[in-house]
């Protein structure tokens, strides 16, 4: 009995305010709102784009919810119960089976937790213009985790104008890329493909397709080195492939700045030079980034979303998941 009460005192007790204010959430579906969001005459803006990424938030552990109204509080407690799977908590209390989900697929979802930074780039991904037309859009997406990207391209797609969409994502991780497959199909946005990126035989499915975008977020963190992701392997790859697949292909990031340090060797990479460095004077692996260009902007990493976080709940801005 003592050792039981012991352990109710190391529980952590449920977050006291939802995730998002009641004000600017809304009692629409996820479907719903995307579909106003793919509408060109709509501004996409921080309480639209909150609303898309709580809602996948639940779509992606309890997939079918997309076409649900989902009640704040229950987007809110799950959250809840995301941020606290490793530990013990209240909100937890009798969800072996949720918390089992959660874990296996807790990194993918770090990323799109990290609503103020997602948000951010979901807006610029999905209000870009396509430098080329054609009926279907064709987009990529390398290291697709959820799948959010995916849901940004096909915004994407409908405020340019196409008729249908042809997305395909790479994912590593063979049960994430399961579950992102079961929600995607349910949305009919795509399919994902459990394949090495650097591997240029991943990519045989294009065939002879253009792509209208490509994303590749494989980026390593502030202050670590780019060899400590895929990113700059990947996009050597991407740019050995046949010219005629990428060009005019659109890409997110646009441009990356990396350097030796924040002062020395500061270099843009970019779709000019294959996001590689021309001169072979320092090693590219060893440098690391700190900034990505967001509709122009160059912007640091560690300001990506800055001005989004308004929109998160005051203490959920301390125990959210980053993703950089």
């Amino acid at each position: 009995m003592i050792q039981k009460a012991s352990l109710r005192l190391l529980q952590r007790p449920a977050m006291s305010e939802t995730v998002i204010s009641d004000e600017i959430y809304r009692k629409t579906s996820l479907s719903r709102d995307l579909e106003e969001a793919g509408n060109p005459e709509v501004k996409i803006d921080g309480p639209l784009l909150m609303n898309i990424l709580v809602k996948f938030f639940h779509a992606y552990v309890y997939p079918g919810s997309h076409e649900e109204e989902l009640r704040l509080q229950d987007v809110s407690l799950l959250f809840d119960q995301f941020v606290h799977r490793r530990l013990g908590s209240d909100v937890l209390e009798n969800c072996a089976s949720l918390r089992k989900d959660l874990l296996a697929y807790g990194f993918a979802l770090c990323m799109l937790a990290d609503l103020s930074k997602s948000a951010h780039i979901f807006k610029v991904i999905a209000e870009s213009r396509t430098r080329f037309g054609g009926e279907i859009f064709t987009g990529l997406d390398i290291g697709s985790g959820t799948g959010i990207l995916m849901l940004a391209m096909s915004v994407q797609a409908k405020r340019n104008g196409f008729s249908g969409v042809s997305l395909v994502g790479i994912e590593r991780n063979q049960i994430v890329a399961d579950r992102t497959n079961d929600v995607l199909g349910r949305m009919g946005l795509g399919n994902v493909l459990v394949a090495d990126a650097k591997k240029a035989d991943s990519y045989g499915f294009l065939e002879n397709k253009k792509l209208h975008y490509i994303t590749n977020e494989t980026l390593p963190g502030v202050n670590r080195s780019l060899w400590k992701e895929d990113f700059i392997f990947i996009c050597k790859t991407l740019f050995e492939m046949p010219s005629s697949r990428t060009s005019g292909t659109s890409y997110f990031p646009e441009a990356v700045l990396v350097g030796r340090s924040p002062t020395e060797m500061l270099t843009i990479l970019n779709s000019a030079n294959g996001f590689q460095l021309e001169s072979e004077e320092y090693p590219l692996r060893l440098m690391k980034p700190y900034a990505i260009s967001l509709s122009g902007t160059m912007t640091p990493l560690e300001s990506v979303g800055s001005s989004y976080e308004k929109f998160i709940s005051g203490a959920w801005s301390a125990v959210l998941t980053r993703r950089w």
